[in-house]
């Protein structure tokens, strides 16, 4: 089923520029507006600049700040704590999950990210 009236503004973060495209495709397909950046500090800018509805974020990320550590700040920044936030992660076992859940992520799913999976995520958090 795809999204209906209001499309989701979801930011993507992923350093594999590849798959950032490849997922803002795939999400614009199901009626999204993507923006795709390429590590923490670009995300918290984003963020905070266009206010997205959603980020689907891979847990590890160049330049010196993780998911888990972009997770923590925007949980600890009251203008993006409500973004519901989605781990992309090649690692998604055990502590690593628990790990993801503790920073702040509402789920944590492992590449390759299924069809059924973004679309059950963007219809629990889509806006009517």
């Amino acid at each position: 089923m795809l999204l209906q009236q209001y499309p989701l503004r979801v930011l993507v973060v992923e350093d594999n520029r590849d798959l950032a495209k490849l997922f803002c495709d795939l999400l614009e397909v199901m009626g999204c507006i993507a923006e795709a950046v390429f590590n923490a500090r670009s995300a918290l800018e984003s963020a905070r600049r266009d206010a997205p509805d959603l980020v689907f974020c891979d847990l590890r990320l160049p330049g010196g700040k993780s998911g888990f550590e972009l997770a923590s700040e925007m949980r600890a920044d009251p203008s993006l704590a409500h973004i519901p936030l989605i781990a992309v992660t090649g690692y998604a076992h055990g502590e690593e999950r628990e790990r993801a859940l503790q920073a702040g992520f509402e789920r944590v799913f492992e590449k390759p990210v299924k069809f059924a999976q973004m679309m059950e995520v963007l219809n629990t958090f889509r806006k009517d």
